[in-house]
């Protein structure tokens, strides 16, 4: 059985002393991951009545492009923590498997960092002109389509289109029998950097346990 949850109080100025360099990092990342959590939940429910109006399909991309962006910050921010020289120093006091896992996850995180950025960069934290352009010159031959649908009120008329051409930006450049796979590849690609949300865990726990704030 699940375990119940437990509460306490986290008075923050002593969690995340001022001019404490690594305090403020272990606090950034625990800000990134209740954002990631969000996003994941919106990506994985099956239903989200209010928020499917338009699909659920384009409700689950809307939130793939958040947590992409979501997990380039947090990305981000291991990096940095792993700069640290504290908290190198508590790293290197855990035991092997838990700095096995830390090994692990940046060598993943050099491997796919490249495609998180273009990804990020052309559909997440900006939607790129460029990339649409490229996009739509890719697709001219092609009998790629999508809907409009226009209701009684702006609210209730949909872009359905756009979803199409997300998809169609993310494989573009590839043959069209090829893209299926292509979407797939990079997807799996990047969901290989969904244990940064478990890593997380890890380090608010280090953090937490070297300070003595759990007790």
């Amino acid at each position: 059985m699940p375990h119940a949850s437990r509460t306490r109080i986290v008075k923050l100025t002593k969690w995340f002393p001022p001019n404490d360099p690594l305090a403020a990092k272990v606090a950034r990342l625990c800000i990134l991951r209740e954002d990631f959590l969000l996003e994941m939940n919106g990506v994985y429910t099956e239903q989200i009545k209010l928020l499917d109006g338009h699909s659920e399909e384009w409700r689950k991309l809307y939130f793939i492009r958040n947590l992409v962006r979501t997990l380039r910050e947090i990305e981000s921010g291991i990096h940095m923590l792993m700069s640290d020289p504290q908290f190198k120093v508590l790293l290197a006091a855990q035991e092997p498997e838990r700095q096995k896992e830390f090994a692990e996850h940046i060598a993943l995180m050099n491997k796919a960092i490249k495609l998180v950025n273009e990804v990020r960069n052309e559909i997440c934290g900006h939607v790129l002109e460029t990339a649409v352009q490229e996009t739509l010159i890719d697709i001219s031959g092609s009998d790629v389509f999508g809907f409009l649908e226009i209701g009684p009120t702006l609210r209730r008329t949909y872009f359905r289109f756009a979803g199409e051409l997300i998809i169609q930006m993310l494989v573009r450049g590839v043959r069209e029998s090829d893209k299926e796979n292509a979407f797939m590849e990079k997807w799996e690609k990047i969901s290989g950097l969904f244990n940064s949300f478990a890593l997380v865990e890890r380090v608010l726990n280090i953090y937490a346990t070297d300070r003595r704030l759990l007790g």
